[in-house]
């Protein structure tokens, strides 16, 4: 296995993957007290090769833009819906001639939300060892146990691709995957929406109003939550979003009373927003 954690060492790597037509990826995460998702590890297989690249030693990470976007390079990954959220955070573009895994299983008849252990039990009889997927991915220096662990999420892709590819092609699937893939590779997929919030929170018998409402107050905690770059929780929590669309603070009397004045939202320059925000929902 090649781990990679300097800068030049990481430029050189992006040279020669340039020239592999397929590549097969993987991603290792931490974004416990950030909006923003903290990349650690990116984890690349070849037929030749196992790569780790360590995230948090290299500089400059935009070398991996060009393989991301190279057209003529096949990139396969497993359910990859938050490694391209952060992709499109640092780079501002979603890679592209993707392989979904979990979309081809789907696909050939699977469950369309089979995780990777699952599959590869089911298609390749591997049973994998997930007891280190909620790791801290940002400690350092790198345990080998842990680099291991996470090369395994690449590996496996390469037989995976393989079989599912053979089975679309047999089966003249190929239209109804790229019809499923269209999402994932749309960039207003990784946008927060109103009517998935308002679901997931039992919120879809509310009237109208209350529903416009809500939309409003949560596309500004998302503003703060990206601006101070904490999760949405720690700007104001659910629970809290939903107090004040009931009640429309307009005061610092109305937010102590509702024990929520010391929350990022609740300060400038977000609470001026939200005053005025409050104000004019008031008048409808």
């Amino acid at each position: 296995m090649r781990i990679i954690s300097d800068q030049k060492e990481f430029e050189v790597l992006c040279g020669e993957l340039v020239h592999e037509p397929i590549i097969f990826m993987d991603t290792e995460f931490c974004r416990r007290r950030t909006y923003y998702a903290k990349l650690s590890l990116v984890q690349i297989a070849t037929k030749e090769q196992k790569i780790i690249i360590d995230a948090l030693a290299i500089q400059n990470i935009t070398p991996l833009k060009g393989l991301l976007l190279n057209e003529k390079i096949c990139k396969v990954f497993h359910a990859p819906d938050q490694d391209f959220d952060i992709f499109l955070h640092l780079f501002g573009k979603l890679p592209i001639n993707v392989f979904d895994t979990q979309i081809a299983a789907g696909v050939i008849g699977f469950d369309e939300v089979m995780g990777y252990g699952r599959l590869c039990k089911a298609m390749l009889n591997i049973n994998l060892d997930k007891t280190m997927q909620k790791a801290n991915w940002l400690e350092r220096p790198l345990l080998e146990e842990l680099t291991e662990y996470a090369i395994r999420d690449v590996e496996y892709l390469i037989p995976l691709h393989r079989e599912l590819s053979n089975t679309i092609a047999s089966r003249n699937l190929w239209e109804t995957y790229k019809a499923r893939s269209q999402k994932l590779l749309n960039p207003d997929t990784y946008q927060i929406n109103p009517e998935k919030f308002i679901k997931k929170l039992g919120l879809q018998d509310r009237p109208k109003l209350f529903k416009e409402i809500f939309s409003h107050f949560l596309m500004l905690r998302e503003e703060c939550a990206q601006t101070v770059d904490l999760p949405r929780g720690y700007c104001l929590s659910d629970h809290d979003l939903i107090r004040i669309c009931e009640t429309l603070p307009t005061t610092d009397r109305d937010l102590i009373k509702l024990q929520i004045e010391r929350l990022p939202l609740t300060k400038k320059p977000f609470k001026d927003k939200l005053f005025e925000l409050c104000l004019g929902l008031r008048e409808l």
